[in-house]
């Protein structure tokens, strides 16, 4: 089993969302679907805002919604993943699984000795896809042991939450602690996994 054919974005937050579904796919043991969402705000309509629905099952009794936004490569991924027969689908969610614990081992043998915690998950959580697949699918005790942004990003995330995230992956906080900031490096970095420097 390989990525050949997987149309992957090359856009890290947009890896990372795509990292999510096929996370919670392989959780669920369920393919997702691609379904539209609108928010009201003051009476106004806004969307149509588009999210990875994860229907209920005997284990799991509630369903999930994974936020994609409006459109792009990750809405492009879950659209292709809804039409694959669940078994192909599934055989993805374990393989990106087994790629999530290489990047998770990393994240955990790398960032005690980081600066930027931050900055050093959201590439490898990007660059996961990339990485050689760990021999073990056991994630659990890894993700408790990674640092918290990796949890809140990887944790459940309602559609109204994805703002919140997706500012913690490009922006920082100024130096007053009252403002968040572009975060200029990460954006460098951005810009060089898209043009393969």
């Amino acid at each position: 089993m390989s990525w050949t054919g997987v149309p992957l974005p090359t856009d890290p937050v947009e890896r990372i969302r795509c990292l999510r579904v096929l996370r919670e796919a392989y959780r669920r043991q369920v393919k997702p679907e691609l379904r539209e969402t609108y928010r009201k705000v003051s009476g106004r309509t806004y969307g149509p805002y588009y999210v990875a629905y994860f229907k209920r099952t005997r284990r799991f009794k509630h369903p999930r919604l994974i936020y994609l936004g409006k459109s792009g490569p990750s809405v492009e991924f879950v659209e292709w993943l809804a039409e694959r027969p669940e078994g192909k689908v599934l055989e993805l969610a374990r393989l990106a699984v087994r790629h999530l614990r290489s990047a998770l081992e990393r994240i955990v043998r790398e960032a005690p000795g980081t600066e930027d915690v931050r900055r050093l998950v959201a590439r490898l959580l990007a660059l996961a896809f990339d990485l050689e697949p760990a021999g073990s699918t056991r994630i659990k005790r890894l993700l408790e042991r990674a640092p918290r942004f990796t949890r809140v990003v990887l944790g459940p995330w309602e559609a109204w939450f994805a703002e919140n995230v997706l500012r913690k992956l490009l922006y920082r906080r100024s130096r007053d602690g009252r403002h968040w900031v572009p975060d200029v490096q990460l954006e460098l970095e951005r810009w060089r996994l898209r043009h393969g420097k």
